[in-house]
């Protein structure tokens, strides 16, 4: 038996997929593919800019047809790229020291402005790199003309909140692709939906529509979290005034006390607990299922965005001319002129997010509706 081991499915140490799932043998294979460039991709954390970053995987594919994708990540974060028939390999943090010293590539995307992401697109052996890398002096460098502006606004907080170019935007100069940057892309798996679908269906059977609450906010900015207060008062209203809409809440292991604290508030079989410990691909099937989701700047909006779902998306602290709905959602912000501060706690005796009122969001849900996007509320 003769192999092809210029496929893109070769390692050269297991049996290829192919094999695996039905026995066949490389001269016999219908997907042998030949590897004509060979790429690799260094984005770290967090998760949501991980899942985000992803818009750039199909001008990559156009720009190096015949790639084989590599895409060096944490390995919390490896659930968001499984399954997606545009990364080949997905690679831990931890195992890619070995790696890098030994392959070659014809170009690496060094996609993380910071130290450790920047060391490992250092080490890279290929022949053209984009984006950041650490210096002989462990700066972390731009490495082309289109890496700057993103870098600068790294380094100035001015120039940070003056800036009105959406992440993906930014994403594509620093890479310098071409074209407009179109969704993220993440797969959620039948068997993930109906391992969901059978925990939460009961619940949520006898309603027409499916708001999802997601209370998490990640765990580098405290204040982009809603406070409990608000979310009780948005569920409240929500079911007062839409009694055919379940009000799904969710968030990670952060939030446990909070959902507790606020699922307690209700004895409305309305208001349903859809978990703190879900993996992320089943926190992603329950955000594919929703109707509509309502969060702050989190791996929750930009799970939305990947599956296409309408989002009315919280914002304070971070920058909202940064985040991109794609036409399916809509950016809340505070009329303050300290927004997009970037600061991990507040002094202002009503923070931005305080001011965003439960009435406030219950509108943004209601033009979001009225937009197409989500079956209409009634008004």
């Amino acid at each position: 038996m003769q192999l092809r081991t210029d496929c893109v499915r070769f390692t050269g140490s297991l049996p290829c997929a192919p094999h695996k799932r039905d026995g066949r043998t490389c001269e016999r294979c219908d997907e042998y593919a030949a590897v004509e460039h060979r790429v690799l991709i260094v984005k770290l954390a967090a998760a949501g800019d991980v899942l985000r970053t992803t818009c750039v995987l199909p001008a990559i594919r156009r720009a190096w047809p015949g790639a084989q994708v590599t895409w060096v990540t944490e390995r919390a974060a490896i659930p968001l790229l499984e399954d997606n028939p545009l990364v080949d390999r997905v690679v831990a943090r931890e195992d890619a020291i070995e790696r890098l010293l030994v392959e070659r590539f014809d170009v690496a995307f060094g996609l993380d402005p910071d130290e450790q992401g920047g060391a490992l697109t250092a080490m890279a052996r290929c022949a053209h790199r984009y984006g950041y890398a650490l210096d002989g002096h462990g700066r972390v460098m731009p490495l082309n003309a289109g890496a700057h502006a993103w870098w600068r606004m790294g380094l100035d907080d001015e120039t940070k909140r003056a800036n009105r170019r959406t992440f993906q935007s930014l994403l594509f100069e620093t890479c310098e692709l071409d074209g407009t940057p179109p969704r993220p892309q993440m797969v959620v798996t039948d068997t993930t939906r109906r391992r969901v679908r059978q925990r939460l269906g009961a619940s949520i059977a006898a309603f027409a529509r499916i708001v999802l609450l997601n209370t998490g906010g990640g765990g580098r900015w405290a204040q982009k979290k809603w406070t409990l207060e608000h979310y009780r008062g948005l569920a409240r209203r929500l079911r007062s005034e839409q009694p055919e809409t379940a009000v799904l809440i969710a968030g990670g292991p952060e939030e446990s006390a909070l959902n507790t604290a606020l699922l307690a508030s209700f004895g409305d079989p309305g208001i349903v607990d859809a978990g703190c410990d879900n993996s992320l691909k089943e926190f992603a099937a329950i955000v594919e299922m929703a109707d509509l989701v309502v969060t702050s700047d989190s791996l929750a909006l930009h799970m939305a965005t990947a599956l296409s779902r309408p989002v009315v998306a919280l914002v304070g602290p971070t920058s909202p001319w940064e985040l991109e709905t794609y036409g399916s959602g809509e950016v809340l912000t505070a009329d303050v002129p300290c927004l997009a501060c970037y600061r991990r706690s507040c002094d202002k005796p009503v923070t931005c997010m305080e001011r965003l009122t439960p009435d406030d969001v219950y509108a943004a849900c209601l033009r979001v509706g009225a937009a197409g996007q989500v079956p209409r509320l009634p008004v």
